[in-house]
Order: C-alpha cells, then structure tokens, then sequence
C-alpha cells in the first residue's frame, strides 16, 4: 500500500499503526527552555544539569557549614551569635542540592511528597509571633556580643531588619508600580508585618498576620488586557528595583565606609539585602508544593509561553 503524501513541514505527522495511517501532532523537541525539575520526566540535558547545580548546592551547605563550626568554637563571648543565621542557609542549601541530586538521578521529582508535607506540617505549627521571638533573640545576642568591644553602639545591629524590611518593601513596590504602569489594576501588597491597600480610595495601612509574610512580601494585582511583555516587565521590576535602589545607597554611603553608626549600618544591610534579594529572585528555582514561585521561575516560564499568575510573591 502506497503512504499518503505528506508535507514534512506541516503541525502535523503521518503515523502507521496497526494496518492504517493516523494523523498525529508531531512532537516538540524539548530544550531547556521547554522542560525543566517540575517536569513529570525529565530529559537528559536538564538531569545533567541538575546533577552539576546539585553538586555545587551540596558542596556550598558543606562548606558553609563547616565555616560555621570553626567559627563558633573559635569565638569568644558571645560573638558565635553572628553566625547562627548562616545555620539555616547551610541546612537549606545542603537539602536543596540534595533534591536537585535525586531528580538528575532518578529522572523523576523525587521528593515532592515529602516537600509537600514538610510545608502542610510547617504552616500548621508555625505561627507569625514564633517568628519575632526568633529574630528578638537573635538581636539581643547580636547586641550582648558588641557590648564588650562597642559598648551601647552595639545597639546598631537593631538596624539589620529595617533595612531588610526596607529592600522587601521596594522589592514589592517594583511589582506593584510596573503593574499600575503597564495598565493593569494594584490591589495591595504585603512586606514582613505590613500590609498596604491601594485598591480604595486613598491607601490604607494595616499589620498582616500571615507568618509566611513575615520575612517576605507578596504583590497582587489584576491583569488588564494581559500580554507577556507587560508581565515580563511587572516580574522583572522587582529584582531591577532591589538592584538599582543598593547602587543609588552605595552612591549615598561611598566605599569603602569605616565610620559605624545607625546610619551607616542600615545603608549597610540595606545595599547587601538590595544585592542579595535582587541576584536570589532572579534564579529560577522550582515551584512551590502551593505553584508559589520566585521571579526567576516566573521569568522562564513567561519566555517559555506558560501562563503566569496574577500574584507576585518573594
């Protein structure tokens, strides 16, 4: 039997099965722009590559780790206190290589079960004054450690949440601006404790009482006459805005800056948050149990023609 012709350019291939030819979609060939850890089974250039940024997350919880340790047996008084925030990175680190290590192995997303209870299980018994307690703690250690050397000046370090609640602050303020600029509708945002509402009247300031807020934010938004361009733009201004608001405070500070003070402190953590939030929002991480993602993920999935959402959250 002779085959139908077929034009090899055309959406569609001519398949032979069973005694017949059928007319099939023909098939995309997946690139790294098509496929990523979110999928149901990956391709072998995205497990290789999963493989190598495992590794390099797992060596860097390593290490950090280990730096931690010396540091803390070899400081006295109370100056271990500093690096107790490092803990959690290294830990976070060391398991998220860890992940991405199974999934270049296995091909499959290993753990999303177990990512899925760890949050269930986390937003049951977390509650939003656990986490002040845990920050008050840590500043209070943090000013008992300078007291020996700085005497009452140590209590600069209480500007380290200002100026980490201040880059959160502009990091939403970016979404939420672009959005009002490409024509789409502001409702509210949300930054650590604070939430601010700009759909009413005139905007009003309220307190959130949502823990997952509490050392990030969220804007949101309504899409009016939504295109990918206006949403790349709304996505990127985020990180752009944590970026150029660091470079205008380093201007403001000069470098290198030896004086101390609260001042220079808050400009201090205020350019190393705006550098830090901005470079960390722009990896693509994989998504959340809950589809949460960071700008970077939302960033690759709009140049991959995914549907974003109307939420932006970091």
């Amino acid at each position: 039997m002779k085959a139908p012709k077929h034009d090899p350019g055309s959406r569609y291939v001519l398949r032979f099965d069973r005694g017949r030819y059928t007319l099939a979609e023909r098939e995309k060939k997946a690139s790294i722009l098509t496929t990523s850890t979110e999928d149901l089974q990956l391709t072998v250039p995205i497990r290789i590559s999963a493989i190598l940024i495992g590794l390099l997350f797992t060596s860097f919880g390593l290490g950090l780790m280990a730096l931690v340790v010396f540091g803390m047996r070899s400081a006295r008084s109370f100056e271990w206190a500093g690096m107790l925030p490092l803990i959690p990175i290294a830990l976070l680190g060391g398991v998220y290589g860890v992940d991405l290590l199974g999934r270049g192995i296995t091909g499959r997303q290993w753990s999303r079960r177990l990512w899925q209870a760890a949050e269930r299980r986390l937003h049951e018994a977390f509650r939003s004054w656990h986490g002040l307690a845990v920050l008050g703690a840590y500043l209070c250690l943090l000013v008992l450690a300078g007291l020996p050397r700085e005497g009452w000046r140590s209590l600069a370090v209480l500007m380290l949440p200002l100026g980490m609640l201040a880059q959160v602050v502009c990091h939403e303020v970016g979404h939420l601006f672009a959005s009002g600029a490409v024509g789409y509708r502001p409702l509210w945002l949300s930054a650590g404790p604070l939430l601010l509402q700009v759909d009413g009247p005139r905007p009003r300031v309220a307190l959130s009482r949502s823990w997952v807020m509490l050392f990030g934010g969220m804007a949101v938004y309504v899409p009016v006459r939504r295109t990918r361009e206006k949403d790349l733009w709304v996505v990127a201004a985020g990180p752009l805005t944590n970026l150029l608001t660091a470079a205008l405070a380093l201007d403001v500070l000069g470098w290198p800056a030896s004086e101390s003070g609260f001042w220079n402190t808050f400009l201090r953590t205020f350019i190393g948050f705006g550098i830090a939030i901005g470079l960390i929002n722009l990896i693509p991480f994989p998504r959340a149990a809950n589809g949460s993602a960071l700008d970077g993920r939302e960033l690759l999935d709009l140049l991959r023609r995914r549907e974003p959402i109307s939420q932006r959250g970091s």
